[in-house]
Parts: C-alpha cells; sequence; structure tokens
C-alpha cells in the first residue's frame, strides 16, 4: 500500500516558480490544474477590470489576479480567479508569498475540467478560512452564482445586475457584458 506525500503551505512556497503549472494545495495535496479556456479568462479579465477600477476609485481594498495565492490553512492554499480584499484588511492578509487567509470576496469561473464537487469543496474551505462571499462564473451558460457565509445563494442571468452592497456599496454591474 502506498503512502501520499503531504505538503505543507510552507513547503509549497518554496518551492520554485514554475510558470508552467498552476498549482493549489488541498489539505497536504499539490493540485495541478491545466490551463485555463479564453472564455475563462476573458470572464475573469472583466471581472477584475470591473473590480480593480471600482476597488481603487472608492479606496476600498486590493483585488487580485488569479495568480495569487491565498494560505486558508496550514496545508491549503487557494488561488481564485479574482480575489478582493478589504481595506481594513489588507495589512493582515497581504504580505511577500501567499496571502494569510480567505480574501474577502473569492471569485472562481467554472471550466469544463471542474467538478462541481471539487468547487463546492473549494466554496467550503474559503468560507471555513472567514471568506464573506464566493462568485462562481459560468462562462457556457452566462451565469454567475453567489453565495455568502450567511448561506444565502442566488443565480444571476445575463439579465441581472451584480452586486455586493455589504462588501462593495455602491458596486453594480450588468452581468451581460461579462461574458463579452
Amino acid at each position: 500500500m502506498s503512502t501520499k506525500t503531504l505538503t505543507t503551505a510552507a513547503e509549497l512556497e518554496q518551492m520554485p516558480d514554475d510558470d508552467s503549472v498552476r498549482t493549489e494545495l488541498d489539505q497536504g495535496e499539490l493540485i495541478t490544474m491545466p490551463p485555463a479556456g479564453l472564455d475563462h479568462c476573458d470572464c475573469g479579465a472583466e471581472i477584475t477590470r470591473l473590480l480593480g477600477n471600482f476597488v481603487r476609485e472608492h479606496a476600498l481594498g486590493k483585488v487580485y489576479s488569479g495568480e495569487a495565492g491565498f494560505r486558508l490553512s496550514d496545508d491549503t492554499v487557494r488561488a481564485p480567479g479574482v480575489a478582493f480584499v478589504r481595506k481594513e484588511r489588507v495589512a493582515t492578509v497581504h504580505r511577500r508569498g501567499f496571502g494569510v487567509g480567505a480574501p474577502d470576496l473569492a471569485v472562481e469561473s467554472f471550466s469544463p475540467n471542474d467538478s462541481v464537487r471539487q468547487l463546492m469543496r473549494k466554496v467550503k474551505q474559503y468560507f471555513a478560512a472567514g471568506c464573506h462571499t464566493v462568485w462562481i462564473v459560468y462562462p457556457d451558460r452566462r451565469e454567475i452564482q453567489i453565495l455568502d457565509a450567511k448561506g444565502t445563494d442566488r443565480l444571476l442571468g445575463p439579465e441581472d445586475t451584480l452586486e455586493a452592497p455589504e462588501l462593495l456599496p455602491g458596486f453594480s454591474a450588468p452581468v451581460a457584458p461579462i461574458f463579452g
């Protein structure tokens, strides 16, 4: 019987940077992910632009793109497609290397390579580490699922408006343009 070699977040942080592979750590297990498709990246880039501009204009905190790792626990590091950390938390989360704790908002894009079970596992890990809200973007369906730590679950379609009143007061963006 073989035994798995488990890795810690500290060990992952010390590994050589390999731009050819995106890696996350799930309870000690290294998870490599194939490159994302263009639809996936297009939606992520649009959300990064929308959030980044709004957050900068209103001095609300920091927005991070999809390569930013967040240490959710000693054995779990996740890199959401887009992440937002409120101004009052930036000093405790942002440091050299992986962020400490969960972002306030994590945005994940569902791709054909993903399994719903694995994606929901990530969502649970974000919430367990203190995340406030998770947006799951479904490019093929042109929908965005909004989940929050209180258990609220809403599904937005192209005719809806994306908002986050508790995290981003005043932020409002039509959903349709996010999908190009």
